[in-house]
Order: structure tokens, then sequence, then C-alpha cells
């Protein structure tokens, strides 16, 4: 795994058969990322991101024929994507530019912060 997110994303494996594949699948996992990381969370919010930025989007990346994926497509790539592949490769790809100990973790959990408050 080298520097470059796009080159560790074309690593994880298509699910998808080769007939009506009109984006590639490292350029949906990006812009899902690029998206996530932008305060867009779910599959409608990330449609939403890439309209919404579609064309900075097609000129940044050289998209021609088909545009950029629509909502339907990126939830179909989300759900059938190797979820655990897609994690273990964009933490290591982040590690490299944000150095934690394991005492500087905090989970949280919104359910047990809820129920943490006195009213």
């Amino acid at each position: 795994m080298g520097a470059c997110l796009i080159e560790d994303l074309r690593q994880v494996e298509d699910f998808r058969t080769t007939d009506g594949r009109r984006h590639r699948l490292w350029l949906v996992l990006l812009f899902v990322i690029m998206g996530t990381m932008s305060g867009y969370v779910g599959y409608r919010a990330w449609g939403d991101f890439v309209k919404r930025h579609r064309r900075i989007l097609i000129e940044m990346f050289g998209i021609q024929k088909h545009g950029v994926p629509s909502y339907s497509t990126i939830r179909r790539v989300v759900m059938g994507v190797d979820f655990d592949k897609l994690v273990a490769i964009f933490n290591q790809w982040a590690y490299q530019y944000v150095d934690l100990e394991p005492s500087e973790w905090c989970g949280i959990d919104g359910k047990s912060i809820k129920g943490t408050v006195i009213d």
C-alpha cells in the first residue's frame, strides 16, 4: 500500500458483472470516502454529494461517457463491496497521515451518551 488512495482502492475486487458496469469501482468508492469526509453520510447523502459536485468531479477525474454515479449505483456498490477489505485499505492509507496511539482512541456510542444525561 502506498501513499495514493486511488491506487489502493483499485485493489478492491469488483463484485459486479461486466454487463452494464458504467463506473469504475474505485471511483465510486472514492466518491463515498470524499462525501463522508465532507460530512455526507448515507446513500442519499452520498448521491447528493456527487450530484452537487458533479462538474468538478467530472473534470478532475476525466469522466466522459456516463457522468457521475447515481444514488442507486452508489447504494448497490456500497451494499456489495467487501467492507472489511475497504476499511483495511482506508485505514492503512489514513495511518500514513494520522499517528494515533491506542491511548488516544475514544469510543463514542450515541445511545450510551444519551443514556447518561439526566433531564
